[in-house]
């Protein structure tokens, strides 16, 4: 039942966004009670949390593979996954959706936010004047500033206007050089 509910509300989600996700239009979607989802969840707060965890998870498998490979496939990496799944991305980040403190999605953010530091320490090119965490703040901000333009089709836009012949992928390459 759990898995049920969770694939009904990404479904939902990725299809119709943040707005259409209540707690009765994830259930009848998975063809369920109303009241299916609070031994599981709680209430709409505990299943998008539980959501969202899934995505850091996601997220995380997403950056593994190429952790080695530096800064720039790593960021390029976490635009990919925010363009392939713009509904949990976004939902991973609205903080008056989810329960950050919920125990499955701390641990699923922090490992996230562990591989993110792990590739910032492993930079050769750091400047000396940032700390990791200054540095990482200004890629971090990069990358997800790049997503969330993307989602949103500012980065079309762009393209249409002044990337002629590019792709977006072509864009946030070179963005991120």
């Amino acid at each position: 039942m759990r898995a049920a509910l969770l694939n009904s509300a990404r479904h939902l989600l990725e299809e119709q966004g943040i707005a259409a996700l209540g707690l009765r239009a994830i259930t009848r979607h998975a063809g369920v009670s109303s009241a299916a989802a609070t031994p599981h969840f709680g209430n709409l707060t505990g299943l998008l949390s539980a959501l969202a965890g899934m995505g850091y998870e996601e997220l995380a498998a997403t950056l593994s593979p190429v952790l080695e490979k530096g800064v720039h496939a790593t960021g390029m990496a976490y635009v990919r996954f925010a363009i392939l799944n713009p509904g949990l991305f976004t939902l991973m980040f609205r903080s008056d959706a989810i329960d950050r403190s919920t125990p499955a999605l701390a641990l699923a953010s922090s490992r996230t936010s562990a591989m993110l530091t792990q590739v910032i320490e492993g930079m050769q090119e750091r400047q000396a004047s940032h700390t990791c965490a200054g540095t990482r703040a200004a890629l971090w901000g990069r990358v997800h500033g790049l997503a969330v333009l993307a989602i949103d089709g500012f980065l079309d836009r762009l393209l249409a206007s002044e990337g002629v012949g590019m792709s977006l992928e072509e864009l946030v390459e070179d963005a991120l050089r």
